[in-house]
This record gives structure tokens, C-alpha cells and sequence, in this order.
């Protein structure tokens, strides 16, 4: 899963924001890795681990919910599977028409 989230500022600077599950993490079955900046190949990182699938789904809620509060727009999605069905109705009222 990619999700990738953008805003313009007042400037015209964009904000990336990035959702991947693609990283395992050694110590649980279960992450998320979170990165934002104003390019897509730089900026920070952040990992979230999880011990079950029921945790990772509303953290990822959450991520999404919070971001597009501030403003940001979906500018790119990847699902490879079925996992995540019920994220695209969200993201298609958030998306760049």
C-alpha cells in the first residue's frame, strides 16, 4: 500500500505526505512508515509498529483523518491487494480530480 497526500501553501511550496506498509518490521507483524517534506525522495521518517492488524487500520484512519483536516489532498494510491477496500471511498472524496 502507497498513499501519497499533498498540500500547496500560501507560497505555492508543496508538502509531501507519504503512507507505506511496503517496510516489515523485525519485531512485530504489523507497521506502517510515514515520511513528509517538501520532496518526495527527502524529509523525515517515522515508523509505527503494531501487534495486531486492527491497530495498524485505525492508526492509519487516523493518519489520514488528521492530514486532510490540515488541508492535504491525495495526489497517488497503490493497493496491491484487497486489504484496504475500505480506505478508498475516504480517499476518493480527498482525491485530485
Amino acid at each position: 500500500m502507497l498513499i501519497t497526500l499533498y498540500r500547496t501553501d500560501d507560497a505555492g511550496r508543496i508538502d509531501y505526505y507519504t503512507i507505506t506498509d511496503r517496510q516489515g518490521h523485525l519485531f512485530a507483524p504489523y507497521s506502517l512508515t510515514v515520511s513528509w517534506g517538501r520532496a518526495l525522495s527527502s524529509g523525515r521518517e517515522k515508523s509505527y509498529v503494531f501487534d495486531t492488524r486492527t491497530q495498524m487500520d485505525a492508526k492509519l484512519r487516523q493518519l489520514i483523518r488528521t492530514r486532510v483536516s490540515r488541508g492535504y489532498r491525495v495526489l497517488y494510491t497503490f493497493f496491491r491487494n484487497h486489504d484496504y477496500d475500505h480506505l478508498r471511498p475516504a480517499l476518493r472524496r480527498v482525491s485530485v480530480s
